[in-house]
């Protein structure tokens, strides 16, 4: 992903890939269990949902279910239900 254009076409201030404490902080999810369902830990404004246009296509997405020794998964009307239930209204993009 090209950090740069995305972050003009969000407005935003710079991107950048989170420091394993401010995953903890906001997701409260360590490096590489990074997941969706972290969104259940943090419903304040400073996390903004961004999602991949095409992932929405497919039958069933697969994610970790807040730790990385275990897979779940979910279709893609149940992700954006579960994002909306903890209080964010995700962006959907081609990336």
């Amino acid at each position: 992903i090209d950090l740069k254009s995305l972050q003009a076409e969000l407005g935003s201030a710079r991107l950048s890939f989170a420091r394993a404490e401010r995953l903890v902080q906001l997701l409260g999810v360590e490096p590489g269990a990074v997941t969706p369902f972290g969104l259940i830990n943090r419903t304040a404004a400073e996390v903004r949902v961004v999602l991949e246009k095409t992932m929405l296509e497919a039958p069933l997405l697969n994610y970790h279910p807040l730790d990385n020794g275990a897979t779940t998964a979910i279709a893609p009307d149940g992700l954006l239900a579960f994002i909306r239930a903890c209080g964010h209204e995700p962006r959907i993009m081609a990336l």
